[in-house]
């Protein structure tokens, strides 16, 4: 869930801030925490901060110009690519419609006709993967199919923005299967490679691009073949491309 999101000068100066849930955080100590560290990170290495972990939260940056800092707060269970894309929704509408207005050292937030209800109804949107009922339920065919071999414990449709297939999924498996997604991402950002196996305990993830927009994530026995099954999640990634 994000928790929080907030507009700031790389001064350290709070512009906007919004709370989507019950943690509020106060602006003033978060903006200047978060100047410092874009000021030391750009001293180290002339480079931007992109994200960090605090506790059970994440903060995801995006820069504007050359003095604006775009800020989410969010739970570190949600998939950082997601979240992503909110964030550079939201910069791509400020840059567009309100940069010349946030520049200006004196102005009300008011005074921006739509901002608040434009981020509000971005945050807020609902994490759907947009299928067909027909389709899905075709997908749900393959899928059960596979959970019916034995050293298959789980497995799902995940969007490339790491939104489930299912909102039924199980919460460790859909943990897992994002942070392999978002490692992957946070270093090749356009990129997804077409299958991705990690022994992790006594079993396996194994993440098998479907096409550009899905992938098939499934969870196996450290025990099982992983010959057998990687070739049984090619093939039902196969089947799932083919289904129209």
């Amino acid at each position: 869930m994000i928790q929080n999101f907030l507009i700031m000068r790389r001064t350290g100066e709070n512009i906007y801030k919004k709370s989507f849930r019950s943690i509020d955080m106060d602006e003033t100590v978060m903006s200047g925490f978060f100047s410092a560290f874009f000021t030391f990170t750009q001293h180290l290495c002339g480079a931007d901060l992109d994200d960090i972990e605090l506790g059970p939260y994440r903060m995801l940056f995006e820069a504007v110009g050359k003095d604006l800092i775009l800020v989410i707060i969010f739970d570190k269970s949600d998939s950082i690519i997601n979240v992503h894309q909110k964030l550079t929704e939201i910069r791509t509408i400020i840059e567009s419609k309100y940069s010349e207005d946030l520049k200006r050292k004196l102005f009300h937030i008011k005074e921006l006709e739509g901002f608040s209800e434009t981020i509000e109804s971005i945050i807020t949107r609902p994490q759907l993967i947009c299928i067909e009922e027909t389709r899905k339920n075709k997908f749900l065919e393959v899928l059960n199919k596979l959970c019916s071999v034995g050293e298959i414990l789980d497995c799902t449709i995940i969007s490339m923005d790491g939104i489930p297939l299912s909102p039924q999924i199980k919460k460790e498996f859909l943990d897992l299967v994002i942070k392999q997604m978002d490692a992957f991402w946070k270093y090749r950002k356009d990129q997804l490679l077409d299958q991705i196996i990690v022994s992790f305990e006594n079993r396996y993830i194994i993440l098998q691009k479907v096409d550009e927009h899905l992938v098939l994530a499934a969870l196996a026995k450290k025990s099982a073949p992983i010959g057998l099954i990687t070739l049984l999640i090619e093939e039902g990634a196969n089947k799932i491309a083919q289904i129209r």
